[in-house]
């Protein structure tokens, strides 16, 4: 199976996780999990998107089933820590006789210690999770489950149900030292890698029921999967999950479009939009629901973004070499996993208008020929745009503006065609920059 490309890059253009400077990010709005095992297999979902179409169903079948059932499990964070305290506990497991029990009891009624207390609590806290789970398990209809769930519940109910977990059922089981002792070996030696089993279950259903909480509370919707080997994108209303009050835009391409160009003046929405498109590819082959009304998308072997590229200073590399360096790591990745989905903001903005006009014509013109792979590319050289125009296999997009008493005003609604607007010396004037400079030189 091939494997997914997301590289740091994409990861920081798109917001994935939280860094010093933002702790806002697209894993904080998809965590509401409840342990802290529960956050890092979310993590871990995060980190490894899949390009298999069995599997994406599989996942969005499972999401999907756990919101529309409102499925939940009584969870807390110190309880699942406590469990795994007791788990990690390094001494031998309890001895399993009467006498050995009876002493071990009053030992620790005479001299408490610290062990001892910690695997009388650990059980007590493994049994509270062990019940919930029987209690689940049960009241799901085995018919209609999702193929994942149906196997969870299959493992547990195997185990919970073993004639060895009887005495969890018995409310007074912890309070006999003999039955403490008994469920210590249970727990840490015979069912040892059975229970870390369960634990692990219990960490992916609380992942997974945050997701589906998620879509519920925002009203997401489950991307669906196209089989077609050719490349396409279907978009509905869509929008960043991160602005309180965004703007939904539409996006459809599909063959032999592979190619949306994007212009429009600065603080239209470019960059926004783009985040957005890469989001929604991205969180598609997680699985998980997108922020917009539907989507529809082949299945790509990898995203690569250049949003929110810097210089290397360590290297000693300007902005264009940076640019340049991507575009070749672009190119290599391309020619290995063949369809990608790639977005250029801004492209050659490192360089002279004449180098930036001739860079993008040259390599837009050859990203468009490769029809395997989707891009998206905006830019600020409009006049690069007009000699594409005629190219079939290019869609041109824009944002627009409009001046209200001399202040530009964005509706951030994604057009057809072309900008030619250019506000910067408008906006220069607007703020008396020509005035200021006029004082300075005069000085």
């Amino acid at each position: 199976m091939t494997e997914f490309e997301l590289d740091k890059q994409t990861k920081k253009d798109l917001g994935i996780f939280s860094n010093s400077r933002n702790t806002n990010s697209i894993l904080s709005f998809y965590d509401e999990t409840k342990t802290l095992g529960g956050k890092n297999f979310l993590i871990d979902l995060m980190n490894n998107p899949i390009a298999d179409i069995n599997k994406l169903n599989q996942r969005t079948e499972l999401i999907k089933f756990l919101a529309d059932t409102d499925f939940d499990l009584k969870l807390n964070y110190s309880q699942l820590d406590y469990i795994e305290h007791y788990k990690r506990l390094g001494i031998a497991p309890l001895p399993n006789t009467r006498l050995d029990a009876l002493f071990q009891d009053l030992s620790y009624r005479i001299k408490p210690t610290n062990d001892y207390y910690i695997i009388k609590t650990g059980i007590q806290h493994l049994i509270n999770l062990l019940v919930e789970l029987k209690v689940k398990m049960v009241s799901l209809n085995k018919n209609n489950l999702p193929n994942e769930l149906n196997s969870y519940q299959e493992y547990i109910l195997e185990i919970i149900n073993n004639h060895d977990f009887k005495p969890i059922y018995n409310k007074s089981t912890i309070k006999k030292p003999l039955k403490t002792n008994k469920l210590d070996n249970l727990f840490r030696k015979k069912y040892k890698n059975e229970i870390s089993k369960i634990i692990e279950i219990v960490y992916s259903l609380d992942a997974f029921v945050s997701i589906a909480k998620i879509s519920k509370l925002k009203n997401l919707a489950f991307p669906t999967y196209s089989n077609s080997k050719v490349s396409c994108l279907y978009v509905e209303d869509l929008y960043h999950p991160l602005l309180e009050k965004a703007i939904p835009n539409t996006i459809n391409i599909k063959s032999p479009t592979n190619l949306c160009f994007l212009t429009g003046p600065n603080m239209a929405g470019k960059s926004t939009f783009l985040k957005s498109v890469g989001l929604s590819i991205y969180l598609a082959h997680i699985g998980f629901p997108i922020p917009a009304t539907k989507m529809t998308t082949s299945i790509y072997n990898g995203i690569i973004t250049t949003i929110n590229l810097s210089d290397d200073i360590n290297l000693g590399h300007s902005h264009f070499y940076s640019e340049v360096n991507r575009i070749k790591e672009t190119l290599i990745k391309i020619k290995q996993k063949k369809n990608l989905f790639i977005i250029f903001d801004e492209l050659f903005r490192g360089t002279n208008v004449k180098d930036a006009f001739d860079g993008s014509l040259l390599i837009t013109k050859s990203f468009a020929n490769i029809s395997e792979s989707t891009f998206f590319i905006s830019t600020h050289v409009t006049e690069v745009a007009e000699k594409l125009i005629n190219n079939k296999n290019i869609k041109f997009k824009y944002f627009d503006s409009e001046l209200n008493n001399d202040i530009p005003n964005y509706n951030y609604k994604l057009k057809n065609g072309i900008s030619n607007e250019r506000l910067g010396m408008h906006i220069l004037k607007k703020e008396k920059i020509m005035e200021l400079l006029e004082t300075l030189t005069n000085n």
